[in-house]
């Protein structure tokens, strides 16, 4: 990595997204949850789908407010159990009767399937839909996770999420135009308490796995001892499964490894896009990566204090988005930038 390659300006930025090629919609559409769950069913975990979605559902979903159904479950979250708390927001307005407000749709008929895969998968689940899960959101949470026991908890995740109103919108992955007509799906998928540490991301070039890259921006020194095993595990994840089943040439896909097992297992697929947060790498080295080069797996630096950067991942949701974006920017090319500065000085050392 070098420093050319930090992004400083708009221009910089601009040249970088004419690298990549045009998304197309059947691109967009083949990262969709259903269209790949099918095929990696056996190295994913369980899934429940609900489809088709009735209209009055999505209507609910991206409606102003949150109202919840009147039944008896309880929301662990944390404004629906800390009445004292000063703050002014509300899952529903009281008036002088202190009557709840009624649901201006009827979404009972979903509000049933939901239930009924929370059951199915051990009463305990996380929501996404399409393209997301609303994981903007999970700072309402009291154990800050998007597990879910009930309806309640997950419609209050779903319509907390900028994420998930994006998706609703189509993934944000190409004009409102270029995707025509989709279909809506909501899915429950069984609750893992996965390790962070454990997560990486994988970028798909041309058929080919060209970049891994752990997810999270913090260094564990077990990892160090691990990096050989780790690619391998996962580039046979990719020959034996992933390579196969997902269309596009371009592509990118999260892995998570047990560490009890090793067994590595599909998490997400994600278009090819500028869109998708890059991790570890500039886009523009994966892009520029020459025919049949690969960049192999990188690991968050010791060198490096990951925490002083990235402290809550959704912190910015929870702060005014002017300056939450304006101290991120700030972070991550001050990080870019000492990471390619570790970088050389390790080539340098090499070279040695």
């Amino acid at each position: 990595m070098s420093t050319e390659n930090i992004p400083t300006s708009n221009t910089e930025d601009r040249d970088v997204l004419a690298l990549f090629p045009k998304l197309t919609r059947d691109d967009v559409l083949s990262c969709v949850f259903s269209s790949w769950y099918s095929k990696l069913r056996h190295v994913t975990f369980k899934s429940v789908v609900i489809k088709p979605l009735d209209p009055s559902f999505i209507e609910y979903l991206v409606s102003d407010g949150i109202v919840l159904p009147g039944d008896d479950e309880t929301p662990k979250f944390r404004n629906t159990i800390e009445e004292d708390d000063g703050s002014d927001w509300s899952d529903y307005d009281e008036d002088d009767s202190g009557e709840r407000p009624k649901m201006a749709v009827n979404i009972d008929a979903v509000a049933a399937e939901i239930r009924q895969a929370i059951g199915d998968l051990g009463g305990k689940a996380f929501p996404r839909m399409n393209w997301s899960a609303p994981t903007d959101a999970s700072w309402m949470s009291c154990d800050k996770t998007l597990q879910c026991r009930n309806l309640s908890e997950v419609l209050t995740l779903l319509k907390s999420s900028d994420k998930i109103t994006e998706d609703i919108d189509g993934g944000g992955y190409i004009s409102r135009d270029e995707m025509g007509d989709w279909e809506h799906e909501l899915v429950l998928r069984q609750w893992c308490n996965l390790f962070p540490s454990m997560e990486f991301r994988c970028f798909v070039r041309e058929h080919e796995l060209v970049a891994i890259s752990q997810i999270e921006m913090q260094h564990y020194d077990f990892l160090d001892g691990m990096k050989d095993d780790i690619g391998n595990k996962i580039s046979e994840l990719f020959d034996r499964y992933v390579r196969e089943a997902i269309d596009p040439e371009n592509y990118c896909f999260d892995v998570y490894i047990t560490q009890e097992s090793g067994r590595a297992y599909v998490v997400d697929v994600k278009p090819w896009s500028a869109k998708v947060d890059s991790c570890l790498y500039l886009w523009q080295e994966i892009l520029e990566l020459k025919e049949g080069g690969t960049l192999g797996l990188r690991l968050f630096p010791s060198s490096i204090d990951g925490m002083r950067h990235y402290s809550n991942k959704y912190a910015a949701n929870q702060f005014p988005k002017d300056i939450a974006c304006e101290g991120l920017q700030t972070s991550i090319i001050e990080f870019v930038q000492k990471m390619a500065l570790h970088q050389a000085n390790e080539d340098d050392s090499q070279s040695d």
